[in-house]
């Protein structure tokens, strides 16, 4: 029985964890009422991936001693992988009660309490971790991580320092003491601390982000852009957020800095992904706008799939007045009363913003929404302000519909459009007689083209331009009134809020 003991130790130093648990099983079955061997089994089901089966082997060792503290803990931390935190939590108290100084099942209680962002919990858990283990590189980073999300930023670092002096080659140590000097604004400081993180493991091309980041507080856009260029390059599948924020970056940079830098970046962008809809869209934006016609549909719906979660917080932050300008003219333009609603159509409704200052107006069943981003159409479905709402095209809905309107409304929708006579051509398909155009659009303070495609990657209208083709589709402008629409790059976009109408020529025969 030794030599297979043995056996299965050395099988299991060797990571050759299937061997040692046949080995083990064996042992088991001649000794069903060993808690080691039903703990071995445990340990190695869990070391090839089979929790559930480790959990069944922690169990039976728990029926043979029902104070194991080794079961208990080893439950505790299969539970807390598996992500059932109450079990990990019961088993953990468990171990507590039978020896308060264990210092694993200290940690298991505050990495639920982390998960669940209860730093304060997750903290004092720590702490007492640390207590009973002042010698532990994983407390000390756990408890630098925590100040650092409680904002303790000096703790923080503090803490990270400590963990830095028991594990001098941790890359993740690194990276907390420079997070920690970046949120307390020592830059130069915190760029050696990532450089040192890089150094200790190159696979990480996360920190080509956060050195970006910090040259980006410097305005040292040489350094900012190549370590953005060189995040966004190196990524193994770079995600739709990742090309937007840089594409943001390079605008930023041209509006700010240097138009040749980003344009020189723009251009090695749309050469190493020739093929994504953001970078060609956006880095031509940079380089060629005035060749641009139309923003591809594909390029829309891949920018506000990505950039739905932040969406409202952006536009907030930009002091975006497009819907409450909207709501405005539809006051000053719509005889209301309780017995008088209209049925309105919101032309890239997005998460609801417009629709939500005009849901007033319509009849109960009366609001309708289209939008090409299907994660901009959950959030504004779960504000219930829509009697529908249709993941579309919004020329696609309008030719295809059977749906006509008293209200149509764009809210910074036509930005998305160079020429504007297939949008307002649709429209006044789908607008009832006497029926009202509303909408905004920025205006062209580029050069003197009809429309033209800015650095931002958005385009910009004359506004005669934009009354001769409302004029062409049949529709006559009311008002179109000059408004600042919202800020970029703390600038002031201005642009118009246009009232068309189209005429009701039944009434015009009759007189």
């Amino acid at each position: 029985m030794e030599n297979l003991e043995h056996q299965a130790s050395v099988y299991f130093g060797n990571r050759e964890y299937a061997k040692a648990l046949e080995i083990y099983q064996l042992l088991f079955q001649g000794n069903p009422k060993s808690e080691s061997y039903a703990i071995a089994c445990g340990i190695c089901n869990d070391s090839l991936g089979d929790k559930d089966k480790a959990a069944q082997y922690y169990m039976e060792a728990l029926k043979i001693n029902r104070k194991s503290e080794a079961a208990l803990l080893n439950l505790s931390t299969t539970f807390y992988e598996l992500k059932d935190f109450e079990k990990c939590e019961d088993y953990a108290r468990r171990v507590l009660d039978i020896n308060p100084q264990n210092a694993s099942a200290w940690q298991n209680l505050a990495n639920i309490a982390f998960c669940e962002e209860n730093y304060e919990i997750a903290l004092e858990y720590y702490q007492e971790m640390y207590k009973h283990n002042p010698n532990s590189y994983i407390a000390m980073i756990n408890i630098a991580n925590t100040y650092y999300c409680l904002g303790k930023y000096v703790l923080a670092l503090d803490f990270a320092k400590k963990s830095l002096q028991r594990h001098p080659s941790s890359s993740s140590a690194h990276i907390l003491a420079a997070n920690s000097l970046n949120a307390m604004g020592k830059y130069e400081k915190a760029i050696d601390m990532y450089t040192r993180a890089y150094e200790l493991d190159e696979s990480n091309v996360d920190l080509f982000n956060s050195l970006s980041d910090t040259y980006h507080y410097l305005s040292d856009w040489e350094n900012c852009l190549l370590f953005a260029w060189r995040f966004v390059k190196n990524s193994a599948e770079p995600t739709s957020a990742m090309q937007l924020n840089f594409g943001y970056l390079l605008y930023e940079c041209y509006s700010e800095k240097s138009k040749e830098l980003a344009q020189k970046y723009a251009a090695k962008w749309l050469k190493f992904f020739p093929e994504d809809k953001i970078a060609r869209h956006m880095a031509n934006a940079l380089i060629n706008g005035g060749a641009l016609q139309e923003a591809d549909s594909e390029f829309i719906k891949e920018t506000f799939d990505s950039f739905a979660p932040e969406f409202e917080k952006t536009l907030a932050d930009l002091e975006y007045q497009a819907p409450e300008l909207i709501k405005e003219a539809l006051e000053q333009n719509l005889k209301t009363s309780i017995f008088t609603k209209y049925h309105i159509l919101d032309l890239g409704c997005g998460t609801g913003l417009c629709g939500e200052k005009i849901k007033k107006f319509a009849t109960m069943r009366g609001l309708i929404g289209v939008d090409l981003s299907e994660k901009m159409l959950e959030i504004a479905r779960a504000k219930k302000i829509y009697a529908e709402l249709f993941c579309d095209d919004l020329c696609h809905y309008m030719e295809n519909s059977e749906y006509f309107f008293h209200v149509i409304v764009a809210s910074d929708v036509l930005t998305y459009f160079g020429d504007l006579t297939k949008v307002c051509v649709r429209v006044a398909r789908s607008l009832t007689p006497d029926g009202l155009f509303v909408f905004t659009f920025s205006e062209n303070e580029i050069n003197k083209e009809d429309f033209y495609m800015a650095p931002s990657g958005r385009f910009v209208h004359a506004p005669a331009y934009v009354e001769r083709v409302l004029k062409s589709a049949g529709l006559k402008v009311i008002s179109s009134e000059r408004h600042i629409l919202r800020n970029e790059a703390e600038i002031p976009v201005y642009g118009y809020v246009t009232v068309a109408r189209k005429p009701d020529l039944t009434q015009k025969k009759s007189s």
